[in-house]
């Protein structure tokens, strides 16, 4: 058994819904793929689904607070210092 679950990094939201009292979300992670095309390597993308998270409306209240309050203290743009 697991002490604890796995640590994923997603790119994206890739789908969104709400049924029956319950908010689905699906996160997709880009897959960068090597290929050769006319002798030469080129890196193409592919976006799979990597985690779908369920959850009451409570809860989604509480991530959409706190993704809110992050996002809100991650973009203020940095202070100016006195240079001179």
């Amino acid at each position: 058994m697991k002490d604890s679950p796995d640590v994923i990094f997603v790119n994206s939201l890739a789908v969104r819904g709400f049924s029956n009292g319950v908010l689905n979300l699906a996160f997709s992670t880009c897959q960068f793929l090597p290929e050769t095309i006319d002798g030469k390597t080129q890196v193409s993308t592919q976006e799979i689904i990597t985690a779908n998270l369920r959850m009451d409306l409570y809860c989604a209240q509480q991530v959409y607070e706190a993704l809110g309050k992050i996002i809100q203290e991650q973009t203020v743009p940095a202070k100016k210092s006195d240079m001179n």
